[in-house]
């Protein structure tokens, strides 16, 4: 039996021997001898108003470096239990205050942000402190005590784990939509330093193809070839059978619900596939908002795929890119399940038990770029989490790779100890993923005070290779990035310096900075857009003083200019560069653009796309543009055909849907014709900007499949620092039954294997560290053993890798073993305080939400200060004087509440 605590009595109390009786049975007495504090006076004894919130009040609080008063009283210096208990109560009570008058429905936004930016931090500090407070009867939790922690799931994938792929018939021996039956697919094995390449052309196979019958073509296929030895001699089983030099197959099983291709790899073999005869094809990101009801939802990042580029343009919506507000969503989730348990539906409502209550985080895509496997790569920016990778609430760039099919193979966060955002990616030539973007706060040498430049490279497997902020004074803003022939980066944007100077960067293949240029018109200048040419020379679009230019820069040196063509006004913003050297520039004006006109414009804003001779000799013109605003975003060639995407809120190809519309044009490369545009929207959405990438054979018949383009088998090899928000460097810290705090160091390859083993060497055997494996990912826990405690303390202010491991300060402390002797009651116990860092003050119904949490918070903590004092509502519980009927009114209140009291802690 646990301490139990006592709902009622006065702020004042004295040891057992001061209200000792003659008449007390043995059991009391024995009980009461456990029950030695010293007598006391709390807090809330003086008769000091626990209701209200003066302006005076609030303003003090805001003043406070802290809500937690760091001061210690000597008188409670051998009394920790008292110390932590009144230090607690005082912290709600200023959290209290500050709830209250957020309830109010006349707040300003201004003054309401203001409450809660100081209520979140104070809710902060005391979870911080309740992890590390010292306590010997009591245990205070900020949520709830407990004695094991669980870090967040990474996943964890092996090149040698069946993949299955999308279901895509409901019977086995359905005829699969979506193919001809005339595909022809290429199946790349390699194993080691082996490759070889084998074709399956379904036109020899049973007519209409069915999975079983595609499954068979691709095994004989794979199966073909015949494994020899050393010697050159045919390998054969103990049968004198020919053995096969591969053993990866394709069998058919049923996935959720539907019958679709798995493939099992044999050992270290891995296995690409592609489709020979595939149609050429786009991929696209975006961003689209939806407003319901007068409300803008979040940003969601949409990935499309257009085919049919000869024809009619024909586009696929293939998936979302959603971060989560994990905070709003934990409030959600328990608004709901307030409500369910107001209505008496908790357990019955099974509707209301499914629904989704997750609440998305803005998640804006920037830039896009598609490798020669089909896998494509997509920068942004978001504040919120995304799986594993999680976030501060600051916002942070974003790399997310996905298949030909739009699934996503795997996501990175930077993990900046400020804010980040991402604005461009490219594919240097070796195959790394380059991202450019800015970042603000302390990073990698960056100045913790100003925005940088700031250039991260990744490798396929999403492997961070390095990250390089570009440390100069004033703030500077990335929007582009190249790569260079050599391998040498480029990445350019806008400076403060200069009312807004335009600025490249050039860096060495391993991301060290070379050299610096900043181009100053004399007005606000900058970079939107960044190109290698046929030459190898760098091609840097500018907006130099409102006018749109196109310059060329010596590849070697960034002072060396080799050229310029100014357009006009205009904001340009992409550029692309043909198999001939000719160059495309993209963007909005509301003007005629220098040069020949392949067509007029439309009048307000249109869209532009300008085609450039190579020598930069020559231009012209052509608009897309209806009778309301328009404008182009990316550009790209693909196969000596021209295509342009952008938005528009008119009419330009289908009818116009939402808001906003995006588009995608084809444009004749040789006249700047427009021969074909392709509208897509929803309604009530607005699109944001509309990024597009050029894939050769990216229209292939393997979504039929259920199967994607690329490398099948690919493995996520548990690497922390790859998979969640960790950085090299993090740290937390552990302290075991109060003694010295230990500090872990998050390292280069660190994996929860080699974690746990960290933790374990300081914990000995007074805690169990294991990885559990479930539902496909793996995780760390802790727990802490009888007879000991366990403290996990944050590391250093965006060093922390507590936080970014989905771990909060805490105290773990083991369930109190309790002799089958001991007394019935005895002092202290375990009391949890109910909080959550999702309890807000952002309007005034989630106000009275949080003051509820916070107000049965400070009931709690005074409970748990009376555990510690002797009464005669004790006694009566030890002796059972009081059963159901006797005693008086009061005395039957006073049993009732003890016995829900040991009913709550005992469930603890």
């Amino acid at each position: 039996m646990i301490g139990i605590s006592v709902l009622g009595g006065t702020g004042s109390y004295s040891s057992y021997l001061a209200n000792a009786s003659a008449t007390d049975s043995p059991a009391v007495v024995a009980a009461r001898k456990a029950f030695t504090t010293p007598t006391t006076t709390a807090p809330w004894a003086s008769g000091a108003s626990e209701s209200g919130a003066t302006s005076a009040q609030v303003a003090a609080i805001k003043r406070l470096a802290t809500i937690i008063d760091t001061t210690k009283d000597s008188s409670f210096k051998d009394l920790p239990d008292i110390q932590t208990a009144f230090t607690t109560y005082k912290a709600l009570e200023n959290l209290r205050v500050l709830a209250e008058a957020a309830t109010s429905k006349t707040l300003s936004d201004t003054s309401r942000a203001a409450l809660q930016k100081t209520f979140a931090k104070g809710l902060a500090d005391l979870q911080g402190y309740l992890g590390t407070a010292d306590t010997d009867l009591l245990q205070l939790g900020f949520g709830a005590v407990t004695s094991t922690a669980r870090t967040l799931g990474i996943e964890s994938r092996y090149a040698t784990s069946p993949v299955a792929g999308t279901g895509v018939t409901k019977t086995r021996a359905a005829a699969v939509d979506g193919l001809a039956g005339t595909e022809v697919f290429q199946v790349t094995l390699t194993r080691g330093a082996t490759s070889e390449t084998v074709q399956v052309n379904l036109a020899q196979s049973t007519q209409p193809p069915t999975l079983d019958s595609v499954a068979a073509a691709l095994n004989a296929a794979i199966g073909a070839k015949g494994a020899v030895d050393a010697g050159g001699n045919p390998v054969v089983d103990a049968n004198g059978n020919p053995v096969s030099q591969w053993k990866s197959r394709f069998t058919v099983e049923k996935t959720d619900g539907k019958w679709g291709l798995v493939f099992k790899p044999a050992g270290t073999e891995k296995v690409s596939i592609d489709q020979a005869d595939a149609g050429d094809a786009l991929m696209v990101a975006s961003g689209e908002t939806t407003t319901i009801s007068g409300t803008v939802g979040p940003t969601s990042a949409n990935v499309y795929r257009i085919e049919d580029l000869s024809h009619s343009l024909t586009w696929e919506r293939l998936s979302k890119i959603n971060a989560v507000d994990t905070t709003a969503t934990a409030r959600a989730e328990a608004a709901a399940a307030a409500a369910a348990k107001s209505l008496g539906t908790a357990t019955t409502d099974t509707a209301a038990q499914k629904a989704d209550h997750t609440v998305f985080a803005p998640t804006a895509a920037n830039a896009i770029v598609t490798d020669a496997q089909g896998f494509s790569y997509i920068v942004g920016t978001t504040n919120g989490d995304m799986g594993a990778q999680l976030g501060d609430g600051a916002n942070d760039l974003f790399l997310t790779k996905v298949d030909s099919e739009g699934t996503v193979v795997w996501k990175r966060n930077l993990g900046a100890a400020g804010s980040a955002a991402g604005a461009a990616v490219t594919i240097a030539p070796n195959g790394e993923i380059v991202v450019a973007g800015s970042v603000s706060g302390a990073f990698n040498a960056s100045d913790e005070n100003q925005t940088d430049l700031l250039v991260s490279r990744f490798n396929a497997k999403g492997e961070e290779l390095s990250s390089t902020a570009i440390r100069q004074v004033g703030n500077e803003t990335a929007s582009a990035v190249a790569v260079g022939q050599d391998g040498q980066i480029y990445v350019a944007g806008r400076a403060s310096s200069g009312g807004g100077d335009a600025v490249i960067v050039r860096l060495s293949a391993a991301g060290k900075m070379i050299e610096r240029r900043a181009i100053d018109s004399g007005g606000s200048d900058s970079i939107s857009a960044l190109a290698i040419d046929n030459d190898g020379n760098l091609l840097a679009l500018t907006n130099e003083g409102g006018a749109a230019t196109l310059r060329r820069i010596g590849a070697g040196d960034l002072t060396q200019d080799l050229g310029a063509i100014t357009l006009g006004t205009a904001s340009a913003r992409a550029i692309a560069v043909s198999q001939t050297g000719r160059i495309a520039v993209v963007g909005a004006t509301s003007v005629a653009l220098g040069g020949a006109q392949a067509n007029a414009p439309s009048g307000g804003l249109d869209a532009f796309v300008t085609l450039i001779d190579g020598d930069l000799s020559a231009a012209s013109t052509s608009y897309i543009g209806s009778d309301t605003t328009d404008q182009a975003d990316s550009v790209a060639f693909l196969n000596g055909q021209l295509y342009v995407s952008g938005r528009t809120t008119g009419t330009l190809g289908d009818q116009k849907t939402g808001k906003v519309d995006g588009f995608v044009a084809r444009i004749d490369p040789a006249d700047g014709s427009v021969q074909t545009v392709s509208q897509w929207g929803l309604r009530s959405s607005t699109v944001e900007p509309v990024r597009l990438s050029a894939v050769s054979g990216g229209a292939t018949a393997l979504g039929a499949l259920g199967l994607h383009r690329g490398l099948l088998n690919q493995q996520a090899n548990g690497d922390l620092v790859a998979e969640t928000s960790l950085r090299v460097g993090d740290t937390f810290r552990i302290s075991v039954d109060d003694e010295a705090e230990r500090t872990v160091t998050i390292e280069k390859g660190e994996t929860m294997t080699s974690l746990a083993q960290k933790i374990r060497r300081i914990t000995g055997t007074d805690a169990t560290i294991t990885t559990p494996f479930t539902d496909g990912a793996s995780s760390l826990r802790i727990e802490v053993k009888a007879g000991h405690t366990l403290g996990l303390r944050a590391g250093a202010d965006g060093k922390d890798a507590l936080s970014k491991l989905g771990l909060d300060p805490m105290r773990l402390v083991p369930p109190k073993v309790i002799d089958a002797k001991a007394p019935k009651v005895t002092p202290g116990g375990r009391y949890n305080l109910g909080l959550s860092d999702a309890l807000t003050l952002t309007d005034a119904r989630t106000a009275a939400a949080a003051l509820s949490k916070i107000t049965t918070a400070v009931s709690m903590t005074k409970s748990a200060y009376r555990s510690l004092y002797w009464d005669t509502g004790k006694a009566a519980l030890v002796d059972g004087t009081l059963s159901s009927g006797g005693g008086t009114a009061y005395q039957q209140a006073k049993l009732a509440s003890y016995q829900a009291a040991l009913s709550r802690l005992g469930g603890a």
